[in-house]
């Protein structure tokens, strides 16, 4: 085999084409609709430039009844394939529980106030508080000694730039749609790579670099993880581009209205509700702590635990809906 035909090979499986297929083939093979490079607008410098995070699958449950679907499953995935030898590394939250950075329901999002249904949130909680916690990531070559964060910080903002578009068009599907078809949309962004992940491990010391080999001594192999990204200026702006006249774009519109007022039926134990009103004010006013709900939590799984990973969420999600 020549230097030449293996160059190619090389390339194409770099271009992360092959694992968009792989993964199209676990989405489709569970009943999603898949579409290729979900588009949305960036603006860099002065202009507005397209990008897309390269998957998105629709799914609708229940699965063996599309006459009377009662919840949506978006799934928007980006695809990173890594030469052999290269390991993702991500940091624990050390930070106490009332101040640390995961927040359960946030990985796996749910626009229920812009459906009539009251959804169970329990479910989700104890899905993702069995599910790895991570800060920031590095990859690691252990072939070549190389150190980058670029790509893994590459793929998760391609996931958040593109969910207020994404976040947009569920909450737009609801109001302009048919009243009798509006069902809770949820929404998973999840970052796919064929490389092996790790948490580095509590105890770690700067030290224990003097007397290790392999990066299992210092961190634990994981098949998924949720990771952390802070929100900051440039995603404010991007969402406030977005979001801009929201409220103006949707007023006096009739779906709104009537799941107002069927949302505020469904009172918690402190005798308020999730307003769908309240919540379009509070998308295009881009307060902190609407942006940190909707895009901070990301998934990063494996390939090789992907299939797992879906048939997980697919049990989760008709578990969270109140008939």
């Amino acid at each position: 085999m020549t230097n030449s035909n293996n160059k190619w090979k090389k390339r194409f499986l770099s271009s992360s084409l092959p694992l968009e297929f792989e993964v199209t083939k676990i989405l489709a093979d569970k009943k999603f609709m898949v579409t290729n490079d979900y588009s949305f607008f960036r603006k860099t410098d002065k202009e507005f430039k397209e990008f897309s995070a390269d998957l998105k699958g629709l799914l609708l449950f229940p699965l063996n009844n599309n006459n009377d679907i009662k919840a949506s499953l978006n799934v928007l995935i980006e695809c990173k394939y890594r030469d052999e030898g290269k390991k993702w590394l991500f940091l624990p939250d050390l930070n106490k529980t009332d101040v640390a950075n995961q927040v359960l329901g946030y990985g796996i999002r749910v626009l229920g106030e812009f459906s009539k249904k009251e959804i169970k949130t329990n479910p989700i909680y104890n899905f993702e508080s069995k599910v790895e916690f991570g800060l920031k990531g590095i990859e690691l070559n252990v072939n070549t000694g190389e150190v980058f964060d670029t790509d893994i910080r590459h793929g998760i903002n391609q996931l958040k730039y593109a969910l207020p578009y994404l976040v947009m068009d569920s909450i737009e599907g609801n109001l302009w749609g048919h009243f009798d078809d509006i069902v809770p949309d949820f929404i998973i962004p999840i970052l796919v790579t064929n490389a092996d992940l790790f948490k580095l491990k509590k105890n770690f010391r700067i030290d224990d670099m003097n007397h290790i080999d392999s990066i299992d001594e210092i961190a634990d192999k994981v098949p998924y993880l949720m990771s952390y990204s802070d929100i900051g200026p440039d995603f404010t702006e991007h969402h406030k581009e977005v979001f801009k006249n929201f409220e103006i774009k949707i007023s006096n519109n009739k779906n709104l209205e009537k799941i107002e007022r069927l949302q505020s039926t469904y009172q918690s134990e402190y005798s308020f509700y999730k307003s769908p009103s309240r919540c379009c004010n509070e998308l295009e006013k881009s307060y902190k702590s609407t942006l940190i709900r909707y895009y901070t939590h990301f998934f990063i799984c494996s390939f090789d635990n992907l299939d797992n990973l879906m048939k997980k969420i697919l049990k989760l999600i008709p578990k969270t809906i109140r008939d």
